[in-house]
Parts: structure tokens; C-alpha cells; sequence
């Protein structure tokens, strides 16, 4: 019983393997795509949240108080005064 629980889970890596690295394959060719379109906020973004969490503050924050959280503000201080 052993060995056939070892061999479905060998055929289980043996199938999703290749189906992994054609996700990682893509994923890199569509970044660099993805970021010259969006003018380079999302590596932006992901270098921010890599010193966000070297700090050990949380992953994202920095990005929002520097960039979203200004229009945002607006957008509360607009709603409250109607």
C-alpha cells in the first residue's frame, strides 16, 4: 500500500511539474509586458513590498500612504461632506 500511495504522488509531481513551470515560464515573459503598459507600478509595488517586509511593517503599506491613500482620503473627505 505504501508503494502505490508513493507512485501516485511520483505520477502526481510527474504531471503538475510541467504545468508549473509553463505557469512560471509565463508569468515572466507577461511581467515585464504587464509593467511597461502600467508605466512600472507593479514593480513599483513589488520593490516597496519587499522593503515593507525587510522593515517588518506590513507588506503593501508603504505603497498605499505613498500612492492610493491621498486619493483615497479624498474620495472620505468628499462623501462626508455631503
Amino acid at each position: 500500500m505504501r508503494r502505490l500511495y508513493l507512485y501516485l504522488r511520483l505520477l502526481a509531481v510527474a504531471v503538475a511539474f510541467p504545468a508549473i513551470v509553463a505557469y512560471i515560464a509565463v508569468a515572466t515573459l507577461v511581467h515585464p509586458i504587464t509593467a511597461f503598459r502600467s508605466r512600472f507600478r507593479c514593480t513599483l509595488r513589488l520593490g516597496m513590498n519587499v522593503v515593507d517586509w525587510i522593515k517588518g511593517i506590513p507588506v503593501g503599506y508603504s505603497y498605499w500612504e505613498q500612492y492610493e491613500a491621498a486619493t483615497m482620503l479624498g474620495e472620505i473627505a468628499v462623501h462626508h461632506d455631503e
